[in-house]
């Protein structure tokens, strides 16, 4: 997030760069382009940000470093040395303004076209009644028009663009803002045609990627984003028009777009999660009718052999339809394939707090959980995904007062779930398991603060002995003075704590078998002289 001192001076460089870029100007709006495009994969790091300049690096064919003069824009600079303002410096501006989250409102300024003198009307052309007409926003609304117009424009920016992945995400922005040039006047109708147009474009892209065969990598690496900024779309516009009174004239286009729906399912197999996903929202906050839902499953039911995505949409609409039988048992055929849709669902009984129908389907999905990560096992993936299920779980467990619930997620989630579990253990004031989790995870007293080794101590000082006793070899096996004296100091905590207990005798033997399994460490033995542990056993 942009710090507020820096507001004002951004505010007032953005004035300059849309007063300085001619938004007529083709290759102004391309150098634009392929600076939003740099931006938005991710290529621009080490941004610096003081009262006078922005500095940073972005990641081109070859690297470049851009400057920004906050103040007089004229006096950036860029390694590429580039005439005029270079697309390295315009991928480093929307870095910054992109903190502010003002990136969309500055494009859209900058696109308007400007404001012309009145010309003489007789100096032009008269235009067809006909003409006018092809322009969707003219006409009244018509779903097949709508889609050819999103087709034959889609196939038009794309035909170059599939062959050469890197400018499928520029023409992509391209054909959106053509989009939405053409959308309709009026409100409802408009948030309509675009969540029409961004499923449609949706489909669109799938049936590209299959038909060019792109790899994995080359969908991860130019425009896999995409279809997530179309998903999001698709949410934006439901949302949108979830405060409208449906027209009965939304029926026939809300029954075509419905059968279009279903067609993402099967079209391209390495887009899976975000074809069932845009799947289910759309069934989840559009397609509500009852019988278009029991429609929809019997047909799914009654595939002879179901694809994967065609598997979890019939179990999602047997959720909508309170069928928790046949879906418990869908889920448990699928077990670890089905468990990332799982938090979809869990979330919507969340939201309605059905929490009976929750736990049918919370039991299985924590019996895959630990399965699931062993398979993944991508830490970064793993750790948010057991966040992410913790958060599903927790409203229930707590409503219902099932905290045994919860543990049992914490605990098939281990190690992801380490930090959230200690907390747990540590608030219930459960510290037998909460040592036993610290060795699990091979941690030691170190990590201790000291406030939590009084608590310990408060509680049952018992506990801290495995501890110490794992801590000080440790610190010996690393065999530098420094340990030793950590291992020392330890050692006499911990014969503290044995004192205390009247056990002794249990520490003299520890320190006599440690001294002598260590005897040819010298260092040691004499640092356990200058902590007068020795003396003892001379």
């Amino acid at each position: 997030m942009l710090h507020e001192q820096y507001l004002e001076h951004l505010s007032h460089c953005a004035k300059n760069f849309q007063e300085a870029l001619d938004s007529s100007d083709p290759l102004t709006q391309k150098i634009v382009e392929k600076g939003l495009l740099l931006y938005r994969q991710n290529y621009v790091s080490q941004v610096k940000l003081d009262d006078e300049t922005v500095t940073g690096i972005i990641q081109d064919v070859n690297p470049a470093k851009a400057m920004l003069n906050i103040h007089d824009i004229s006096m950036s600079t860029c390694t590429c040395f580039a005439e005029g303002y270079c697309r390295h410096q315009l991928a480093l501006f929307f870095s910054v303004l992109g903190q502010a989250g003002k990136v969309s409102t500055w494009l859209s300024d900058w696109r308007q076209p400007p404001k012309k003198a009145p010309v003489d009307l007789s100096s032009l052309p008269l235009m067809r009644a006909s003409d006018l007409l092809k322009n969707p926003a003219n006409k009244e609304p018509d779903y097949q028009e709508w889609v050819e117009f999103f087709t034959d424009t889609f196939q038009t920016l794309m035909e170059e663009n599939s062959n050469r992945p890197a400018g499928i995400s520029e023409a992509y922005y391209i054909y959106m803002r053509k989009l939405k040039n053409a959308a309709p006047q009026q409100n409802e109708w408009k948030y309509l045609y675009l969540l029409v147009g961004h499923v449609i474009t949706f489909k669109l892209f799938l049936s590209m990627s299959k038909d060019k065969n792109h790899a994995d990598g080359v969908i991860n690496r130019y425009y896999r984003h995409i279809f997530q900024d179309l998903l999001q779309g698709v949410q934006e516009y439901l949302n949108r028009l979830a405060n409208f009174t449906f027209p009965f004239s939304f029926d026939l286009f809300l029954e075509k777009l419905k059968d279009d729906s279903t067609e993402i399912l099967y079209i391209h197999e390495t887009l899976s999660f975000e074809s069932i996903q845009i799947y289910r929202v759309l069934w989840t906050n559009l397609f509500t009718k009852k019988q278009w839902r029991l429609d929809e499953l019997r047909k799914l039911e009654g595939i002879t052999s179901p694809i994967f995505t065609e598997k979890v949409a019939a179990v999602h609409l047997q959720v909508l339809l309170r069928e928790d039988a046949k879906a418990g048992h869908s889920i448990q055929e699928l077990q670890v394939e089905i468990m990332p849709y799982m938090l979809y669902w869990l979330d919507i009984l969340n939201s309605k707090r059905e929490w009976n129908r929750l736990e049918l389907y919370l039991t299985p999905f924590i019996q895959h959980i630990k399965s699931y990560l062993q398979q993944e096992n991508e830490f970064e993936f793993c750790h948010e995904f057991t966040s992410m299920s913790i958060r599903a779980a927790t409203p229930f467990c707590h409503a219902k007062n099932r905290l045994d619930i919860l543990e049992r997620l914490f605990m098939q989630a281990l190690p992801y779930s380490y930090r959230k579990y200690e907390d747990f253990l540590y608030e219930q004031k459960q510290f037998d398991k909460w040592i036993d989790l610290y060795t699990y995870m091979g941690l030691g007293i170190d990590m201790l603060s000291k406030e939590q080794i009084k608590t310990l101590q408060e509680h049952d000082q018992q506990l801290l002995l495995s501890l110490y006793h794992r801590s000080i070899q440790e610190h010996i096996e690393q065999k530098s003075r420094d340990h030793y004296r950590v291992a020392v100091r330890q050692m006499k905590k911990l014969r503290t704590i044995y004192k205390k207990l009247k056990k002794q005798q249990q520490f003299e033997l520890f320190l006599t078998m440690t001294l002598d399994r260590t005897k040819r460490l010298r260092a040691f033995h004499e640092e356990c002289r200058k902590g007068k542990l020795i003396h003892a056993e001379e």
